[in-house]
């Protein structure tokens, strides 16, 4: 009977795709090395977690209190406060295990608390590898996740460097409750303490892979470096599986399998038809990548695609410039990139093979612009300058030599034509926030080309002139409307005139290129409505104008499909 009844469980994992997967319990620990109590507490836990090393890890947040000079602290308090503030945490020593599995006095658990737990599969299995630098100066760490039940729920990957063994000679600061070894202290929380969020609902067999690292602050002993990761729901703060690090590499789920990662060298806002992508790829698989094809489009436009060899080794990355593509810029636009034929194979787990990156068109100036920027305490720094579609270098300006200074530029574009700001830092820095609080601003009247202070190297703005903006448009938003717009097949167009008049209907392309024009004919004083059609025209953004003896009209207009 038992024999059935085991074959039974057996019979319905398989069908119901379940696979059992053993958990292990994080405790979160709140200490201080001014609190008395969290002496025994923090021995005792210590002394079980050597005992029972595959069942539960930890992690030790130090607080400041009850006394201030707790020098873990000190080396990051605001992830250490974060980390308080999340669970609420009031008084130390207190325990968290698996995030609210058990949450309250140290007191209050023991080993039966995680035997119990620990009978609990877990919906998920991880894998965890650590490098330190070749200088020694920073630590490496990725974070491997794959979910073996399907899972729906609002989740986050931690992954947290630790220094296991902390040992002081003496006390580690004024009012020290006499501890001196500390374990698991934690140092940095990648990329913080909000840490990385993930798909909200998983199928078994999925996976992603969390990278970070961290540039060492205060470690005391770099050997003692290593890291835990754990995946947790947000709203429950449930702690569903965790892991401790080692140095041996990942073993990957798949052999061939190949990961869109980002899109590159595309403006978050452009007014150029012509884009060269680049796509940032990494090889996901326990295999080397010796080719690949990559297919790209925009919007509804033809795929290209474009034959990728090289030799890509198990968990590298490489950086592919695509060949330019030409298309009909839209108020929004998607590019859509996927990789097929890894090695000339099929890829193995294409779930991760695709990627979209949404962008707009860029904001329209008229022929003047005005640039504001204030200095930051390294003006030697900063450069900037705005270039035509030609390449050709209209206005610049620094480096500067005064900090803090308010810096008023007034450029005067030639042409109608696509523009490009880019304001420079050679400190790799941007103007914001480590070098003093620098800012700036690039306007066409009320509009807001590009704004901000916090980049690299370089930041970029592109911007368009077209030539109707100058036009004077007298009583503009009484005397034409059009609607709909954006519209798909044809529009009204109404107008209002103060006396008989000639009309002329006129389209043109932001840039300035007439692309039709109508007469209507001779108009009587009056509300009148014309159609505007539009079934020949490619999508994208247009300029409708009206000419009359009253003055000119200008709306612009968007085509859609």
């Amino acid at each position: 009977m038992k024999r059935v009844l085991l074959l039974a469980v057996i019979c319905f994992q398989m069908a119901t795709g379940y696979t059992q997967t053993q958990r292990k319990i994080l405790l979160e620990e709140f200490t201080s090395a001014t609190c008395p109590p969290c002496v025994s507490a923090n021995t005792r836990f210590h002394n079980w977690q050597i005992q029972n090393p595959d069942k539960f890890s930890s992690i030790y947040y130090h607080v400041n209190w009850p006394a201030p000079g707790d020098p873990m602290n000190l080396a990051n308090p605001s992830e250490n406060s974060a980390r308080v503030g999340f669970y609420g945490v009031s008084y130390v020593p207190q325990s968290n295990l698996d995030g609210n599995y058990f949450n309250g006095s140290a007191s209050g658990w023991s080993m039966t608390t995680i035997n119990n737990r620990y009978a609990m599969p877990s919906p998920f299995e991880i894998q965890l590898q650590h490098s330190l630098s070749s200088g020694q100066d920073s630590v490496f760490s990725t974070m491997l996740i794959k979910c073996t039940q399907d899972i729906s729920a609002s989740m986050t990957a931690h992954n947290v460097i630790i220094e296991k063994w902390i040992h002081f000679n003496s006390a580690p600061c004024a009012s020290s409750n006499g501890e001196r070894d500390f374990y698991n202290v934690m140092k940095k929380m990648l990329p913080g303490s909000n840490g990385t969020t993930i798909a909200s609902s998983m199928a078994a067999g999925d996976y992603l892979l969390v990278e970070g690292a961290w540039k060492f602050g205060t470690v005391y002993d770099k050997s003692m470096i290593a890291s835990v990761g754990f995946v947790q729901n947000k709203s429950t703060r449930e702690i569903y599986q965790t892991a401790n690090s080692s140095a041996n590499a990942l073993v990957l789920p798949y052999n061939n399998d190949v990961q869109v990662m980002e899109v590159l060298n595309i403006p978050d806002k452009t007014c150029k038809n012509n884009i060269a992508p680049f796509v940032r790829i990494r090889n996901n698989g326990n295999g080397t990548i010796g080719g690949m094809i990559i297919n790209y489009k925009i919007n509804d436009g033809p795929l290209s695609s474009f034959t990728w060899t090289g030799a890509l080794a198990s968990m590298q990355k490489t950086v592919v410039a695509l060949p330019e593509y030409l298309f009909d810029i839209l108020p929004q636009n998607v590019i859509t990139i996927y990789t097929t034929s890894p090695n000339n194979s099929p890829d193995q787990y294409v779930k991760n093979d695709t990627i979209h990156y949404n962008f707009s068109t860029s904001p329209i100036s008229t022929n003047e612009i005005a640039l504001v920027l204030r200095t930051d305490n390294a003006p030697q720094e900063t450069t900037w300058d705005v270039k035509n579609s030609q390449g050709i270098t209209l206005a610049s300006g620094g480096p500067y030599s005064i900090s803090s200074q308010i810096i008023r530029d007034t450029i005067h574009l030639p042409q109608a034509d696509c523009y490009t700001f880019t304001i420079h830092d050679t400190g790799g820095d941007g103007i914001c926030c480590a070098k003093g609080i620098g800012v700036y601003s690039l306007s066409s009247g009320s509009t807001i080309i590009r704004q901000g202070g916090q980049f690299g190297f370089s930041e970029v703005g592109e911007f368009w002139m077209d030539a109707l903006t100058s036009v004077e448009e007298e009583n503009n938003s009484n005397s034409m409307n059009v609607y709909p717009n954006p519209f798909d097949g044809s529009a009204k167009v109404l107008f209002q005139l103060n006396k008989s008049s000639d009309v002329f209907m006129n389209l043109y392309s932001v840039f300035g290129k007439l692309v039709t024009s109508i007469s209507l004919g001779s108009k009587s004083a009056g509300q009148h409505e014309t159609l505007l059609d539009g079934a020949g025209l490619k999508p994208g953004i247009y300029i409708l104008q009206l000419k009359t003896d009253s003055g000119i009209y200008s709306r612009k207009v968007s085509v859609i499909r």
